[in-house]
């Protein structure tokens, strides 16, 4: 049986639910899969208010542009942002009701709150608290930096390479609390994974490429891609000297993370802002928010 769910699939969805006596004054807000899910029904609690979710953020553009038009005063979606504060493309979505991140993701936004610091405090070693408490953000943010230029590089030049299920403890080391990240290794599984990449992309290339998107300065709240940051979190976390917990993964710190991250967190968000102007407008106040 099929367990995928597409945008034909769950643009029909919504349509039968709208059809339901139960949704006649419904508002049906769409996410980008089921963790997104698990955060925004906590973060927009309301009994108007229904969250759906749909894999990925193409599929829920494409039921936005079609949905929006036909029921545009019930129905919403949010997304991250990824490419699209670096690339200046966040006002494409205003037209479709789609409500795009402040930084680069959901996962970079709660580590940008206090929520990380309770992470922190949550799973950090005694005696490593303090220091983690100072440094851990800015470390986990400098050793991704460089991988989320890649990731902004293929996306803007189109270079097919393939980012999905890559292996961090192949290019990233964690040693005394320093955080190693070895570009040449990256770069060379990259190249091995990706079988449709452009031709003319080398190693040479890549790394002018790199320097030149540098040098942009661009934020690193909009250049780094959250699961890398959670993914190098949990390297940091599975060292017996750093971490009360060494059973960790990505999935246990985005986790941990919704749970840490507060309504008081997200009200101070443009997102939040941009939503209760829409809610409003539907006599839905998000009194959390």
């Amino acid at each position: 049986m099929r367990s995928y769910i597409d945008e034909n699939d769950k643009k029909n969805e919504i349509r039968m639910l709208f059809n339901h006596p139960l949704y006649k004054d419904k508002i049906i807000c769409i996410v980008e899969g089921k963790s997104d899910t698990r955060l925004f029904r906590k973060l927009l609690k309301h009994d108007r208010l229904k969250i759906e979710s749909i894999d990925g953020k193409k599929d829920l553009v494409k039921v936005m542009k079609e949905l929006s038009v036909e029921i545009p005063e019930q129905i919403l979606a949010i997304c991250d942002a990824d490419q699209d504060h670096l690339t200046g493309s966040v006002n494409t979505y205003e037209d479709i009701s789609v409500f795009i991140t402040d930084h680069h993701d959901v996962e970079t936004l709660m580590i940008n709150s206090p929520s990380f610091e309770f992470f922190i405090n949550e799973y950090s070693s005694n005696d490593k608290v303090e220091q983690f408490s100072a440094e851990l953000s800015d470390k986990v943010f400098e050793a991704a930096y460089t991988l989320g230029l890649l990731r902004w590089i293929n996306y803007s030049e189109e270079l097919n390479l393939k980012f999905r299920g890559l292996n961090f403890n192949e290019f990233i080391d964690v040693t005394n609390f320093s955080i190693n990240f070895d570009l040449d290794s990256l770069l060379q599984i990259l190249f091995l994974r990706s079988k449709s990449k452009s031709e003319n992309v080398t190693e040479e290339f890549l790394k002018d490429k790199i320097q030149e998107y540098k040098n942009k300065g661009a934020c690193k709240l909009q250049v780094c891609c959250g699961h890398d940051l959670t993914n190098i979190i949990a390297i940091v976390y599975r060292n017996r000297w750093a971490s009360l917990d060494t059973n960790m993964d990505k999935n246990k710190v985005e986790s941990s993370l919704r749970l840490g991250y507060r309504h008081e967190f997200f009200a101070n968000t443009n997102l939040a802002r941009q939503l209760n102007a829409f809610l409003s407008n539907h006599q839905i106040e998000l009194t959390a928010c």
